[in-house]
């Protein structure tokens, strides 16, 4: 004796249940670690001081480092071909001798992220300089997390 057409059905409905919960948790697509997030928003930040100091022939001196992190948004995309998540959100500055205006300012960022070769690797994605009617190239830049030393610097076409 045949099984009702109903459980056939009941059973395909929990099965996509079941893949939209697992996609909704992040399982499939997650989230980055804020701590990799928060690495990539200091890679830019010291990356932009670092020219702003070549600029005005200035020393380095005590750098503003990255607080307050908070993730409004991540959503996955594509990126030349490849699964990117775009995070965006605000944080704030603390330290290198701002004042206590700036250190409340807050700032947005919009980054994207791809996955290394490695599991716990992240590669921060961003737009390559190019000629006008050029595609556009990304350049991948391995993301340090916070509380790490970094031993990567070297860039990559993505």
């Amino acid at each position: 004796m045949g099984k009702p057409a109903s459980i056939h059905l009941g059973r395909w409905v929990v099965i996509g249940l079941l893949c939209l919960a697992l996609l909704g948790c992040g399982v499939i697509n997650p989230r980055p670690p804020r701590a990799v997030v928060e690495g990539a928003i200091a890679q830019k930040l010291s990356q932009t001081q670092a020219i702003l100091y070549r600029q005005f022939g200035a020393a380095p001196a005590d750098l503003a480092q990255v607080g307050r992190i908070r993730i409004a948004d991540h959503h996955w995309t594509e990126i030349a071909g490849q699964p990117a998540v775009e995070v965006a959100g605000t944080y704030h500055l603390k330290g290198g001798g701002l004042t206590s205006d700036q250190r409340r300012q807050t700032r947005d960022f919009d980054l994207y992220l791809q996955r290394g070769t490695t599991q716990d690797q992240w590669l921060l994605l961003e737009p390559a300089p190019t000629q006008p009617g050029e595609p556009l190239q990304w350049l991948a830049t391995p993301v340090v997390p916070a509380g790490q030393k970094s031993t990567l610097a070297a860039q990559e076409p993505a």
